[in-house]
């Protein structure tokens, strides 16, 4: 879908200390991704065939640094919250409403020391045929 690319494209325009890459966490340190949650789902159909949907994602950051990490994690926080929409290229959606459900936190730590940060993102939008 579109919006997967339309809100990685707005991830990378932070100007980010490293690379974000979409699909799920890989067990590399110092990777940053973001990838869809199960759970979005359907809220409201309209006779014209829009459907407006909440779509859940997840930013995940899988790393070595903690003080990076918890940075990086912050700024992609207060960058999203100052943003309103994305917009569709292809026409195929209409965003109203992005918001960060849960702040930054730390999922886990391995016995490598290396740790997992994430942070939960619910972005409402129309859905066109």
């Amino acid at each position: 879908m579109d919006l997967y690319e339309r809100l990685y494209d707005k991830i990378e325009s932070f100007k980010l200390p490293m690379n974000c890459y979409m699909g799920f966490l890989l067990d590399q340190k110092n990777t940053l991704c973001v990838y869809p949650l199960p759970g979005s789902r359907t809220t409201e159909k309209y006779f014209d065939g829009t459907r407006e949907r909440q779509m859940l994602y997840e930013i995940g950051f899988f790393t070595d640094n903690q003080q990076l990490a918890d940075q990086t994690m912050w700024m992609i926080t207060e960058n999203l919250d100052q943003t309103e929409t994305l917009e569709s290229e292809n026409d195929s959606f209409e965003s109203f409403d992005i918001e960060v459900s849960e702040t930054p936190f730390i999922s886990q730590i391995d016995n490598r020391g290396l740790s997992t940060y994430l942070l939960d993102i619910k972005i409402m939008i129309n859905q066109f045929n």
